[in-house]
């Protein structure tokens, strides 16, 4: 199964994207030093967190009352997907990501 990472064009994603990994990337850090727990449990904890997200948003999809948005949970294909996108994220870069890079200055 060919599984497509982004639903949005990169110009529309890539700046909620950064957003929203400097907001995991923060609460992590606090959980961290305030718990002292090693940091493959805090990564389990962040991974349970987006799992307990989805699961939430998927509600708000179905039923009587659904969000008229138009998005019909897939639960097999999301999860899929989200795998893929952490699996694709997560391997160790051999070279520098240069949209991860902070910027040092002008040419």
């Amino acid at each position: 199964m060919d599984v497509v990472l982004h639903d949005t064009s990169p110009e529309d994603g890539r700046f909620y994207d950064e957003e929203l990994r400097q907001a995991l990337m923060a609460a992590f850090c606090d959980v961290l030093h305030g718990s002292r727990l090693p940091p493959m449990a805090v990564l389990r904890m962040t991974a349970e967190a987006l799992g307990s997200v989805y699961r939430e948003v998927s509600d708000a999809h179905r039923g009587d009352h659904a969000c008229p948005c138009g998005w019909r949970p897939n639960p097999q294909a999301d999860i899929a997907l989200l795998q893929a996108a952490l699996a694709m994220t997560a391997q160790i870069l051999r070279e520098p990501d240069l949209l991860r890079m902070p910027i040092a200055g002008r040419a």
